[in-house]
């Protein structure tokens, strides 16, 4: 583990946020992050560290799970995820310029970003609070 990671996560235990804190936040900025706003992942993060008075900062970093590198990824997973949910079986890809064929696409990845947000930001926060209670100790 980098040097660096591990002196933010000290900074932010000795600013007083507990690891239950510290892991709920950057689950929330998974779960955000996952979702297909591209584009409003950071107001949305904000928004939502505010209302539940979190540290935005953290948050923040949580939605940084979506970068350009992975975003297609997460779309690509977070479609067929939803389309098998839907209606039992993959989707098949088309290659077109008609827009029109988007609306088959729509509802199967928010379904299916809402499940692997879900997942995503679980795992993240079991995992980043057996790292955060470590190193409180």
């Amino acid at each position: 583990m980098s040097r660096n990671y591990r002196a933010t996560i000290r900074d932010f235990l000795r600013k007083g946020l507990l690891p239950s804190e510290i892991a709920f936040a950057i689950a929330l900025g998974n779960f955000v992050g996952i979702l297909p706003f591209l584009g409003l992942h950071t107001v949305m993060a904000i928004g939502l560290a505010y209302l539940l008075r979190l540290n935005i900062v953290i948050v923040f970093l949580g939605t940084q799970i979506s970068n350009p590198f992975s975003f297609p990824f997460i779309l690509f997973v977070s479609a067929q995820l939803g389309n098998l949910l839907l209606r039992g079986s993959l989707m098949d890809l088309q290659f077109t310029s008609d827009l029109s064929v988007l609306k088959t696409y729509v509802m199967p990845t928010m379904i299916g970003s809402i499940v692997l947000g879900l997942t995503v930001s679980t795992l993240s926060y079991v995992l980043t609070l057996v790292v955060a209670r470590r190193f409180r100790s």
